[in-house]
């Protein structure tokens, strides 16, 4: 595909689906395909991406928490020449969860993954460098952005820093 030949969203939505009939894609409005892509088809879509889109550019790649060892990766690519953000979902599940990495297609997407890894414990098949890269060394193994993470408020007051006041219950009182 030329750079300068532009191609809409839901073309390219059906491309992929042609050639990848389990993965869903959907035109959404202001330039927005989102493709829900099994996690065994992640490194397929992507590399063809990289392929058509000619000006394909990696924005970011993040974790969601679902709960009960629910969990969703988000990728974000961008085309200038088609005017088009391409959202790839993909669902996983466990207290396990892992992903194919991409980071060999699209090298930026290296450190992203990589904190992925480290906030929510998604781990990326041959990832070339899963290692702490934000977190302190006893938070190893802890995924601070899991909903079952309890925080640890004893520090506090060292830290000259106000506790939260508590939620509102339904009647409008503090518990």
């Amino acid at each position: 595909m030329s750079e300068d030949t532009p191609i809409s969203g839901a073309t390219f939505g059906r491309q992929i689906v042609n050639k990848f009939p389990d993965v869903e894609c959907t035109p959404k409005e202001d330039g927005i395909l989102e493709c829900i892509v099994p996690a065994d088809k992640i490194r397929d879509v992507v590399g063809m991406i990289d392929e058509e889109i000619a000006d394909a550019f990696p924005e970011s790649v993040f974790g969601v928490d679902l709960q009960e060892d629910k969990f969703e990766v988000i990728y974000i690519f961008w085309s200038r020449t088609n005017r088009t953000q391409y959202h790839l979902r993909v669902s996983l599940e466990g207290s396990n969860p892992e992903v194919d990495t991409i980071s060999d297609i699209f090298p930026g997407m290296e450190w992203h993954e990589r904190e992925t890894w480290e906030m929510f414990g998604i781990n990326f098949k041959d990832h070339p460098d899963l290692r702490l890269l934000l977190l302190p060394e006893e938070l190893e193994g802890k995924y601070p952005l899991r909903k079952s993470f309890v925080t640890d408020r004893s520090r506090l007051k060292e830290a000259d820093r106000t506790p939260p006041k508590p939620k509102p219950t339904e009647g409008g009182a503090s518990e």
